[in-house]
């Protein structure tokens, strides 16, 4: 019964795939709707949302359910769900289609457990469901990076239905055995505590395969495939750390892999840079830990002598209520963070042009352009500033600026990403309670226990190795910025000889005295005044103006006597005429009127 066996196993880790398997497509996806983080997240969510609830009415149901009806219809509306997500022109229609092909999948991912331990035997039934839920989860993001890249994200879904059909028949043209008898379970299990670790465990992974991925595709500018390439740490890590520790205690493993899966996602939110190399060893490590844990709880989860369905179903459930709940969780916070880093990566780029040691011209000019490419760029993307801005035909101060405006976007915004990896931590921690589940040593391992625990040890503690060369490394600084105080700003911030070096010294000095004197860094008193989105209006009433500019012209005449850009007496003559001229003749003077 091999073909009606592959074809079950195939479609298992198909529906079990879709639910990340559009993670690579996402910023394709916000940029074509144009919509929000918290809005694009639900083309996982309703998919994660409507697998759950259709789970649990299944296994309330399955009494008046027969199983074979159950699974072809589920790959039915599995399929239909698909097409529609593949040709929807609108994120609402998009999202219906999700949860069309939710309900399918809950349907189809119940019943097939029965069918695969029927055609099988009840032991390798179960092991080719769970490996096969195991790895659609953990190798979706990588297919689908794939399919984007090399044709659309419509294709994600489009290529999934002929999978789906041929399944359909298969099921319809080979009719399950009965099922055998069940063999006695061991004791000492407990479903319910593993079904509430599947629930944390999954939530937990939802750092993985949703904030890594738009880190890698949004924020570091990778493409697909690229993005796929790494992503495959996370199976890599599952499928290695469950086999090569498999001897193991069953509790040991479960609080093992906990961890692992813990220090992995607090290596991924404390990155020391835009490294690919660091981003692979975190995810290598999150997949070894929820691999670990994944081979304990499918055991524990589906006991052999129970009813199939029923367990399936709420193994289904639980696996799917976790995703829902980490993004939650997870996807308001990132969409909060991103907004205060974006803030924040303007000033830090504010920072460097200011600072550049270039002509004020061409300072004007690549300001302008660095707004305009910002402006132009779709929604949802961070745009490559060296790519975008034409360096070609300029002089290599200028290409440098825009590079380290370019690696200063990135590093704010990857720190931007530490608060929702760090909350994506804290709900795989608490999957360490299933170890109670647990605690009975598997049957058939007692005489190769001590080598996979030694290994599980040693994966443990690659965590707190790889945590510690990501802090050697740099990363408590990385994407850090102190903006300008500018009452104790430097009188010489830009040293040199010429007419163009002194005036700009001399509009350093001004821009200083006024943000001092409204107590605001000088980055975003320009930004302000400049009109940026995002930053504080000033409230232009005369006195304001009055005192804003004195203060302006107070600092930049110090700044010049201190230097000795002008003998003494020559800058108390200036002061004492400024002194006495009104507003509208100060503004005049200095071209603002």
């Amino acid at each position: 019964m091999r073909i009606p066996a592959t074809a079950l196993t195939g479609v298992v880790a198909l529906a079990f795939a879709d639910a990340s398997i559009v993670a690579l497509a996402l910023p394709a996806i916000y940029a074509r709707f144009d919509t929000t983080i918290v809005g694009v997240s639900w083309v996982l969510t309703g998919y994660a949302v409507a697998v759950t609830v259709a789970a649990v009415a299944l296994v309330l149901a399955r009494r008046w359910l027969p199983t074979t009806p159950l699974t072809l219809g589920g790959v039915a509306l599995f399929a239909a769900g698909s097409t529609w997500c593949g040709i929807t022109g609108s994120l609402g229609g998009l999202l219906t289609g999700r949860v069309v092909q939710g309900i399918g999948a809950a349907a189809l991912l119940a019943g097939a457990l029965e069918l695969l331990s029927a055609h099988s035997g009840r032991e390798r039934g179960r092991r080719l469901w769970s490996g096969a839920a195991t790895a659609g989860l953990a190798v979706g993001p990588a297919l689908g990076g794939a399919l984007t890249e090399a044709f659309d994200w419509r294709v994600i879904f489009i290529a999934q239905v002929p999978v789906a059909l041929l399944a359909l028949a298969v099921i319809a043209l080979w009719p399950a055995p009965a099922l055998e008898p069940a063999s006695d379970e061991p004791a000492g299990r407990s479903p319910l505590w593993a079904i509430g670790g599947y629930l944390t465990l999954f939530a937990g992974l939802v750092g993985a395969l949703f904030l890594g991925v738009l880190l890698l595709v949004e924020i570091w500018r990778y493409s697909p495939l690229a993005a796929a390439f790494v992503m495959m740490a996370l199976p890599a890590g599952t499928v290695l750390a469950g086999r090569v520790t498999a001897g193991a205690g069953a509790g040991v493993r479960v609080v093992g892999g906990t961890l692992a899966l813990g220090l992995g996602l607090l290596g991924l939110a404390f990155l020391p840079s835009a490294s690919l190399g660091w981003a692979a060893a975190a995810l290598f490590l999150c997949g070894a830990g929820s691999g670990v844990v994944a081979r304990v709880l499918s055991s524990a989860a589906v006991p052999a002598g129970g009813p199939l369905v029923r367990s399936g179903g709420s193994v289904v459930a639980a696996k799917h209520a976790g995703l829902v709940l980490g993004l939650v969780v997870i996807a308001p916070l990132l969409a909060s963070s991103l907004t205060d880093g974006a803030q924040r990566a303007v000033v830090t780029g504010t920072a460097v042009l200011l600072d550049a040691r270039m002509p004020v011209q061409d300072k004007l000019q690549l300001a302008m352009s660095v707004r305009d490419t910002f402006a132009e760029a779709p929604r949802g993307a961070v745009p490559d500033l060296a790519a975008a801005v034409d360096t070609a035909n300029r002089g290599e101060t200028t290409t440098a600026v825009v590079r380290e405006v370019d690696h200063r976007l990135s590093a704010v915004l990857t720190r931007a990403f530490r608060p929702a990896f760090l909350a994506a931590a804290a709900l795989a921690l608490l999957t360490v309670l299933a170890a109670f589940a647990v605690r009975q040593q598997p049957m058939g391992y007692a005489r190769r226990r001590a080598a996979p625990t030694a290994i599980l040890a040693a994966l443990v503690l690659v965590g707190p190795v790889l945590v510690g060369a990501e802090a050697a490394a740099g990363a408590r600084d990385y994407g850090r910025y102190q903006e300008t105080d500018p009452c104790a700003a430097p009188a010489d911030p830009y040293p040199g000889d010429g007419v163009d070096a002194l005036v700009q010294r001399v509009a350093y000095g001004a821009l200083h005295g006024a943000a001092c004197e409204l107590g605001l860094s000088r980055e975003r008193f320009l930004l302000a005044l400049a009109g940026q989105p995002g930053f504080a209006e000033l409230e232009w009433d005369p006195p304001t103006v009055e005192r804003t500019v004195r203060a302006a012209v107070d600092k930049a005449l110090d700044d010049v006597d201190q230097r000795g850009d002008l003998p003494g007496w020559t800058v108390d003559l200036v002061r004492t005429a400024v002194r006495a001229m009104p507003l509208e003749e100060i503004l005049r003077v200095v071209g603002l009127r």
